[in-house]
C-alpha cells in the first residue's frame, strides 16, 4: 500500500446528519454523465483516505461511476467523539441520511460498499428495518465479526476485545461501558505516526454498530444483488469459510451476484484492485454504463 501511486483527492464536503453531527465526505465525481453511484465505508478506525481513494479513483476514471468516500460519526473529519457513538442506530441513521442527500444531487443506481468492519456495518445496516433502499451491495475483505466463523486458525490477532465490557453494557441495557474503549486496534507504531487520523480504539456502542450479531442469519435475508471480493492471503480470514455465505441468500440474488477470491492480495492491498471488479460488477449489473 505503501508504494501506491497517489491519486487527486477532491474537496472534503460535509453533510449533516439527522442529530446535527457534521459528516464529512470525498465526492469523486465522474467528467462524464453518470448512471451508477457509490458510498464507500471504511473500517472501525480507519478513514475514508487510509487507502480507499485507489478504489475511488479507478471506479471514478475507467468506468465513469461517482463514488462518495465517508468519514463515519467519530473518524477521520466527521464529527463526533472519537471512536464513539451516542447510540448503535446513530451510525445506521448517518447511513440512510447520506443515501438520501446523494439521491436527491444524482441520478442513477445507489450501491453501498464496505471493506473490512466498514463491511460488518453493511450487513447490519441492510438488516435494519429502517434502512433505505439501494441497488446493490458490495462486501470487501469483510469482518463480519466474531460469530462469523471466517477467522484464520493462526490469525495474529488485529484487535483485543474487552468481553466484559460488552456484557456490562448488555446487562445495564447501555447504562455502563456503552461509552467506554472496549475494541483495541494494533496498528504499528510506524502507521499512527505515519496517519494521526487512525484510531487506536473504539468504544462498546460503536463496535456494536459494526458488528453483525448473526451474520448467516443477517447475510440470508440478502434482498439485493451484491459482490464479495477477498484476497487470498488475507491475514485475518480463511478465505473457504466465506464460501457457505453465498448459498445462504434466494435464489434470485445469488445468480446475480458475484464472489471473488483476488489472488495476491492481503486484507488492505485488496484496495488496490477492489475497484476494477467493482466496477465490472456494475456493468454486468447495468450494461449500459
Amino acid at each position: 500500500m505503501q508504494q501506491a501511486a497517489s491519486v487527486h483527492i477532491p474537496e472534503r464536503q460535509f453533510i449533516s446528519s439527522h442529530d446535527g453531527t457534521s459528516l464529512a465526505y470525498y465526492p469523486f465525481l465522474s467528467e462524464k454523465k453518470t448512471q451508477a453511484n457509490v458510498i464507500l465505508i471504511h473500517g472501525g478506525g480507519a478513514h475514508s483516505l487510509a487507502g480507499y481513494e485507489h478504489i475511488a479513483y479507478t471506479l471514478q476514471h475507467d468506468f465513469h461511476v461517482n463514488v462518495f468516500l465517508l468519514d463515519l460519526r467519530g473518524h477521520g473529519h466527521s464529527q463526533g467523539k472519537k471512536g464513539d457513538t451516542p447510540s448503535v442506530t446513530d451510525v445506521w441513521q448517518d447511513m440512510s441520511q447520506v443515501v438520501d442527500a446523494i439521491k436527491q444531487d444524482h441520478k442513477g443506481a445507489i450501491y453501498l460498499c464496505g471493506h473490512s468492519s466498514g463491511a460488518g456495518l453493511l450487513l447490519n445496516y441492510l438488516s435494519w428495518p429502517k434502512k433505505r433502499e439501494v441497488d446493490g451491495y458490495f462486501f470487501i475483505a469483510p469482518e463480519f465479526g466474531y460469530k462469523s466463523g471466517t477467522a484464520r486458525a493462526d490469525q495474529i490477532p488485529f484487535a483485543t476485545v474487552q468481553v466484559w465490557k460488552f456484557i456490562l453494557s448488555a446487562m445495564t441495557k447501555g447504562s455502563l461501558m456503552s461509552h467506554s474503549e472496549a475494541v483495541r486496534f494494533h496498528y504499528p507504531a510506524w502507521a499512527v505516526e505515519q496517519d494521526p487520523l487512525l484510531l487506536t480504539a473504539i468504544t462498546v456502542n460503536l463496535s456494536l454498530a459494526l458488528t453483525p450479531s448473526a451474520p448467516k442469519k443477517q447475510f440470508a435475508k440478502m434482498d439485493r444483488p451484491y459482490g464479495m471480493f477477498v484476497g487470498s492471503k488475507d491475514e485475518l480470514y480463511d478465505v473457504e469459510t466465506f464460501l457457505p455465505y453465498h448459498e445462504l441468500p434466494k435464489e434470485p440474488i445469488k445468480k446475480q451476484s458475484v464472489y471473488q477470491v483476488l489472488e495476491g492480495h492481503t486484507h488492505l492491498s485488496i484496495l488496490l484492485e477492489a475497484g476494477k471488479q467493482i466496477g465490472r460488477t456494475i456493468q454486468m449489473w447495468n450494461p449500459s454504463i
